[in-house]
C-alpha cells in the first residue's frame, strides 16, 4: 500500500506538470511556500486553515454589468469595461464556520443548540456566532457558509490571516488576505462568461435558492464554475470592500439561499432569479449581522 500512494502520489504531480500547473497543499515551507510567494501556485491549500482552498485567477480583462435587454437588469448595472492587472487568489467556497470560528471567536460555544427557529438563541447571536447551527433542519453546520457576519468582522478575519501568513512568509509581496473589490468579485464569478449565470442549466444545479430557509453546506453536489468556484450564485451573499456610493452601505454580492425561482424559466422566474445574477449587486448596513449575509476571501494586491 505504501508503494502505491507514492506511485499515485508521483503519477498526480506529472499529471499537474503537464497541465501547466502547480498544486500546493503540503509543507508550510519550502518549494510549496515559493510557489504562492511567486504566484505560480495554481492552486493551494491554506495552512491550519481547516481546508481553506485558493485558486489562482489570471489578470484580464471584462466586462462588468449587464446589457439593458437582460432580464431582471437593475439600473445600478451600467456596463464598463474593467481591466484586472495582476493575479490574484480567491477562495474555492464561501468561509465556514469551522474555518471563521477558531480565528474570530475561538473562544466560542453554542449554548442552546436546536432551541430556536435558526438553531441559535439570543446569548449566541451577542456572541458573533452563526444564525445556522445545529437545528431540526441542520445535523452539522460546520460545513456551512459563516453568516451573521459584520463587515468589519470579515475584515478582521482577513487581517488575522494576513498576519499569521506574513510571520509564515507565504504572502507574494505586497498581497495580503482581503475582501474582493466589487470588479474582482465579479470577474471571478463570471470566469469569462457573459450571460445572467455563470453556468448553463437550471439554477438548482449550481445554487441553493430558492427560498430554501437555511444555508447549505458548501459545494454539495453543486457546479463549480469554469474556474473551479463554487456558490457564486446563492447560498449566502458575499460582503465585498466597496461602499454603495454615499449611502452608508456596503456591497454585497451573488444571492442567497432565499433568492431566486430554481426550478424552470418561466416570464416571472426573470423578476425571481434578478438577485442572483453574476450582476446583481446587493447593500446592506456593514453594522448589522444577518442570517444571509457571509463573505469569501482573496489573496490579492494590497489596497490603500
Amino acid at each position: 500500500m505504501k508503494y502505491l500512494r507514492t506511485a499515485t502520489a508521483s503519477l498526480l504531480a506529472l499529471a499537474l506538470a503537464f497541465a501547466g500547473c502547480v498544486l500546493y497543499t503540503g509543507s508550510a515551507h519550502g518549494s510549496g511556500a515559493r510557489n504562492i510567494r511567486s504566484l505560480k501556485a495554481r492552486q493551494f491549500e491554506v495552512p491550519d486553515s481547516v481546508g481553506m482552498q485558493m485558486i489562482r485567477v489570471d489578470a484580464g480583462s471584462f466586462t462588468m454589468g449587464s446589457p439593458k435587454h437582460e432580464p431582471g437588469r437593475k439600473a445600478d448595472e451600467s456596463q464598463r469595461k474593467v481591466k484586472i492587472a495582476k493575479p490574484f487568489y480567491v477562495a474555492e467556497t464561501e468561509i465556514t464556520q469551522e474555518q471563521y470560528i477558531p480565528v474570530v471567536i475561538p473562544d466560542y460555544e453554542p449554548m442552546f443548540l436546536r432551541a430556536a427557529g435558526w438553531g441559535r438563541s439570543l446569548p449566541e447571536l451577542h456572541s458573533g456566532g452563526p444564525f445556522h447551527t445545529a437545528s431540526n433542519s441542520i445535523a452539522n453546520s460546520s460545513r456551512h457558509p459563516m453568516e451573521g457576519v459584520t463587515w468589519a468582522k470579515a475584515v478582521e478575519f482577513c487581517e488575522k490571516m494576513t498576519d499569521r501568513e506574513r510571520k509564515a512568509k507565504r504572502l507574494p509581496k505586497g498581497y495580503v488576505y482581503r475582501l474582493p473589490t466589487e470588479e474582482e468579485w465579479e470577474y471571478a464569478c463570471r470566469a469569462g462568461t457573459t450571460g445572467r449565470f455563470n453556468i448553463d442549466g437550471a439554477a438548482s444545479s449550481f445554487a441553493v435558492a430558492a427560498g430554501q430557509g437555511a444555508t447549505s453546506a458548501v459545494k454539495g453536489k453543486r457546479k463549480p464554475n469554469a474556474w473551479g468556484l463554487y456558490d457564486m450564485h446563492g447560498n449566502v451573499y458575499e460582503w465585498c470592500q466597496d461602499s454603495y456610493g454615499q449611502t452608508g452601505m456596503k456591497i454585497a454580492r451573488g444571492g442567497c439561499y432565499i433568492t431566486g425561482k430554481l426550478e424552470g424559466r418561466e416570464p416571472d422566474s426573470a423578476r425571481d432569479e434578478a438577485n442572483l445574477r453574476s450582476a446583481a449587486r446587493g447593500k446592506f448596513d456593514p453594522d448589522f449581522p444577518l442570517p444571509i449575509v457571509g463573505f469569501r476571501v482573496v489573496l490579492a494586491p494590497e489596497k490603500e
